[in-house]
């Protein structure tokens, strides 16, 4: 379609269908086919006006657009008299892009061996676990938890596939939780890349053969499609999903080009890979659109880049990003630059890249090598921003996830923060990271390397790392909050709270089905043996129906019991879990409440509520002038906060402790004051 990007009004109708020619408004003109009919649209964003023709261009052909009347924008200022032309490609490019996406995705070919059977690891961790057995299907990818310290709340989302592009077998859809447990999975012949949760709550994830992204909703029904548009190919990098439901993904333009006029040797029939930008709007109208071939050239690309081949990937970008200008961020792996575009123009603002980008305006401080072949450009929330940086060039070659501060004005890019692996690892494609809410990094490290994914604490820490088998590839791994709302506990955790040793507690659950099919529950699965559950299998539950069931808990040792009940849905090549926290303690003081005490000594009170999320109060007393320090510590005696550190005249106070971006777990403080040292036990429950 011909866009004219613009603030507009004053058209007889928001969708002028039929001849165009009676509103004397746009003439859209091929010089093979002649004037063209079609119908002319204003996009959901009041800026862009669209013209669609009833009938295709020609191959080879110049198109003429011409605006014959003015219109007035929003702020009653006339438009320019607007007219351009553009030429429609000589190829059709259906029949050269005759491609994979193994060329897309990573360069990467792994050893053909699908046999990999699921056992996940047992997890030794706390007071007496039950065997982590889960019957899960055969071609199931083996995930092992290696690691496991306090991670962040949250789903782990992957889509593993067979790393030989000759294989022709089952993937998966693959949600887990901190163990390495699914909560979901869906069996899919073909690649998946790229599954995770937009902004919008929906699920995302591109299949082939199917070639476009697809899209669900909470009950993981698949509720729509979605793919580039203007005859361009799909590329499964990236989608995006704003807020407002416009979409921005990468898309393809094979290009038949005369290398030889290019570069010594060149190929005279080459076929070479440009890149697409686009943003569609809610009902799909494409509002904006970039070609590397305006802005680009491809003797840009790295020197590793073949510009004799055959077929060639100058640019490879992979990742988009919108910054917190509203402006875009493109990551191109075949060029080391990350490129900063305007929304509005599609002019360039800057260009920022490694040792060997040809194109790179910035300086980096404390970092001499910049960053390679990278993934994954994003903007935190701290202004910087952080790549995976591949270093497929670095000599010798490295992976690490990179955060940096930029100077935009003064083109400067301090290097704040890295992460490399010990022992270090190289990645030689794919990979991703994310920054997440407790400030934990979360990094998915792409092809040929162990672990697959990390998460690390902002010391460098790990919280949580996860392997695959070798022969896996995963394009990317995230971490989100997640819950299935096809059927649903109620309540949504039990909380037992304090049972003296030996005794029992029994509580009643709810299991209520939101859907309009029924449902048959035919699995639970939990690790503690101090939980049990009382319910006949299957549960089948009618549409909207809701059935009980009981737990009861049982300790056998002193301790804190933190479990998951697990509701299951196992059916062929499918898994739907509902997650229960369950939660019981033979600690007396779990849940007690202390009365006012005098001011005759120090005191520290136990926190209430308890559990509590994300907020809890504490009480404390002073008998006389003191320094004072409160501090809170998670389970390994790391220090997580300070809450009062200064001197406090005799008193009693009540101090508030936001627990927000820490996620569940058994949380200490302590107070210290003069001689006084008192350390209580407190429970977050999310």
């Amino acid at each position: 379609p011909a866009l004219f990007h613009d603030l507009l009004k004053g058209i007889d109708a928001h969708r002028c269908a039929g001849d165009i020619y009676d509103y004397n408004l746009i003439q859209v003109t091929g010089n093979k086919s002649g004037l063209h009919s079609g119908e002319t649209i204003i996009a959901e964003n009041n800026r862009t006006l669209l013209f669609e023709p009833d009938s295709p261009f020609m191959t080879g052909e110049t198109v003429t657009v011409k605006l014959l009347r003015q219109i007035n924008t929003i702020e009653n200022q006339p438009t320019p008299m607007l007219s351009f032309n553009f030429r429609i490609s000589e190829h059709d490019l259906n029949k050269i892009k005759g491609h994979s996406n193994k060329f897309l995705l990573g360069e990467y070919e792994g050893v053909n061996n699908p046999n990999c059977i699921s056992m996940l690891r047992k997890d030794a961790s706390g007071p007496v676990y039950s065997e982590m057995i889960d019957s899960l299907p055969e071609d199931f990818p083996n995930i092992e938890v290696d690691s496991l310290n306090n991670p962040a709340p949250g789903y782990i989302f992957l889509a593993p596939f067979i790393s030989s592009w000759s294989y022709v077998g089952n993937n998966y859809l693959i949600i887990l939780d901190n163990y390495g447990v699914p909560i979901y999975y869906r069996q899919y012949t073909g690649n998946l890349f790229d599954f995770k949760k937009q902004i919008t709550g929906v699920l995302t994830y591109f299949c082939s053969p199917s070639e476009n992204f697809l899209i669900m909703d909470s009950l993981y029904n698949v509720i729509d499609s979605i793919s580039i548009k203007n005859g361009y190919g799909n590329d499964p990098h990236e989608l995006l999903i704003l807020e407002n439901n416009h979409s921005i993904m990468i898309g393809t333009d094979w290009q038949q080009v005369r290398m030889d006029t290019i570069v010594s040797g060149g190929n005279p029939n080459a076929t070479v890979i440009g890149i697409i930008i686009q943003e569609q709007d809610e009902n799909k109208n494409v509002v904006f659109q970039w070609r590397s071939w305006d802005h680009f050239q491809i003797t840009d690309a790295t020197y590793d880049i073949d510009l004799t081949d055959s077929v060639i990937d100058y640019a490879h970008s992979n990742a988009i990003e919108v910054d917190s200008d509203g402006n875009l961020l493109l990551s191109s792996r075949h060029l080391d630059e990350v490129t900063k575009i305007n929304r509005q123009t599609g002019d360039i603002i800057w260009r920022w890249g490694g040792e060997y980008c040809e194109n790179n305006q910035f300086t980096f401080i404390d970092d001499p090598i910049g960053f390679s072949h990278q993934h994954d450009i994003r903007k935190l929330s701290n202004g910087n921003y952080t790549v995976f940086d591949n270093g497929n060039l670095h000599s010798p070659p490295f992976s690490r996830y990179a955060e940096y501060q930029l100077d935009e004005t003064n083109k400067l890019a301090y290097l704040v923060w890295e992460y490399i692996n010990d022992p270090v690892s190289y990645s030689m494609a794919m990979g991703d990271g994310r920054r997440l809410p407790n400030h934990n990094t979360f990094i998915g490290w792409g092809t040929g390397t162990s672990p697959a994914i990390s998460e690390i604490k902002p010391n460098g820490d790990v919280a949580l790392f996860i392997t695959l088998p070798d022969t896996i590839l995963n394009y990317r791994g995230f971490k989100f909050p997640w819950k299935t709302n096809l059927f649903v506990g109620n309540p949504d955790s039990l909380i037992f709270g304090y049972v003296p040793l030996g005794d029992s507690l029994e509580m009643s659950l709810e299991i209520i089905n939101n859907s309009n099919q029924q449902i048959e529950i035919n699995d639970i699965f939990y690790r503690y043996s101090a939980y049990k559950v009382n319910a006949v299998l299957p549960i089948v539950l009618a549409p909207y129906a809701t059935e009980g069931i009981s737990i009861a808990f049982k300790p056998g040792t002193y301790g804190d019991y933190f479990d998951d009940l697990h509701l299951r849905w196992n059916k062929e090549g499918q898994r739907i879990a509902q997650v229960v926290p369950l939660i019981g303690s033979t600690d007396p003081n779990y849940n007690s409440v202390e009365p006012d005490v005098e001011l005759s000594d120090f005191y520290l009170s136990q926190n209430y509520p308890n559990p509590f999320n994300p907020s809890t109060k504490i009480n404390y007393s002073v008998p006389q002038l003191s320094q004072v320090h409160i501090k809170i510590y998670d389970v390994l005696g790391n220090e997580i906060e300070t809450l009062v550190n200064e001197e406090k005249p005799a008193g009693n106070y009540e101090i508030n402790f936001n627990a927000f971006e820490l996620p569940s777990g058994v949380y200490f403080y302590q107070l210290r004051a003069g001689d006084f040292i008192r350390t209580k036990k407190m429970i977050l429950l999310k």
